[in-house]
């Protein structure tokens, strides 16, 4: 009997800690989660991130909301870092950028590898494209060509980080082509644009969501997206490949945790970010936002993420963006 009363006992106990465990991992989170941005504020990575968030939070069981800490600086290098470093708890998340997040390991030793996150979903894949004023002599990709061409050096072309998706987007054209132009890199893709806007660059190359809602209200001309087809959104917009040049190249933006998180939270922040994507209300929130939306799952954005660092390895090899 004795026996018997203490099986039962047993049972009870392990029945209530799986209780417990089930609970507890259902109330996750419990607190606020910060996401780490490793760009400047209203950049295209910023505003998909912030576009988002709700919809995370909708599909995410416990209370906690999801707050933006923007990292800027190096390319990257900081906010990236920032993620890899942060504790393992579940509650440091953050977007990263492909090649942005894979170039330091070819320049330099930073403080992470490809081993320091654990990945939760890529979300976008936005084309790199050569932009410039609406008032531009610049009409054509042809004319954009020509004159570095014939000018080497000497055109002011901004891009949003020094070994950045769209800086080495553009290097990929260029030694293709065997051209030259000045690079004038900033913090991030908005004030790369305010730049352009204000004169101070006679070109930028950005990404196609990031520059399109400009280009369609006339204040911007999109001379080329280095996309593997047009985009409905902006579709007067050429490829490069219907142009002649036989590139597509551009920045992706998924999602990252730090290394070693628990695997139950993992698989909830990677189930959120799959039904945020596939949520109607946030794809027309995307549409909205010019967001080029392209979800990989964590297994299919850590492959991409490895071939991009062999595909950057070849570049560098060609053209070493950082010396």
């Amino acid at each position: 009997m004795q026996f018997r009363k203490s099986l039962a006992w047993a049972g009870a106990v392990a029945a209530l800690t799986s209780l417990a465990a089930g609970a507890q991992a259902d109330e996750y989170p419990e607190r606020n989660v910060t996401m780490y941005i490793a760009y400047s504020p209203g950049g295209g990575t910023d505003v998909m991130a912030r576009t988002m968030i709700p919809y995370l939070e909708k599909y995410l069981p416990g209370d906690g909301s999801i707050a933006v800490e923007n990292k800027p600086g190096a390319g990257g290098e900081i906010g990236f870092t920032a993620i890899a470093v942060a504790g393992n708890d579940g509650y440091s998340i953050g977007m990263l950028n492909v090649p942005a997040v894979v170039t330091p390991l070819i320049q330099r030793d930073p403080n992470y590898d490809l081993s320091s996150f654990t990945m939760l979903g890529n979300v976008v894949s936005d084309p790199g494209s050569i932009v410039v004023r609406a008032d531009s002599e610049f009409e054509t990709l042809e004319d954009f060509v020509t004159y570095v061409r014939e000018n080497p050096g000497k055109l002011p072309v901004g891009n949003s980080a020094v070994g950045g998706a769209t800086h080495t987007a553009l290097l990929r054209f260029l030694g293709m082509e065997d051209l030259e132009v000045t690079h004038v890199p900033f913090p991030g893709s908005a004030p790369s644009r305010t730049a352009l806007l204000g004169g101070h660059v006679a070109a930028s190359i950005m990404g196609l969501g990031e520059a399109g809602e400009y280009h369609k209200e006339g204040t911007l001309r999109i001379l080329g997206t280095m996309a593997a087809e047009r985009w409905d959104e902006v579709p007067d917009v050429p490829t490069f490949k219907e142009l002649g040049y036989d590139i597509v190249a551009g920045s992706d933006r998924g999602m990252a945790a730090p290394a070693g998180i628990p695997d139950d939270v993992a698989a909830q922040l990677a189930e959120a970010v799959k039904k945020a994507v596939a949520d109607p209300e946030f794809q027309e929130e995307a549409r909205k936002q010019l967001l080029p939306l392209h979800y990989m799952d964590p297994d299919a954005q850590a492959a991409h993420i490895a071939d991009t660092l062999e595909k950057m390895e070849v570049v560098w090899e060609r053209t070493p963006w950082g010396q």
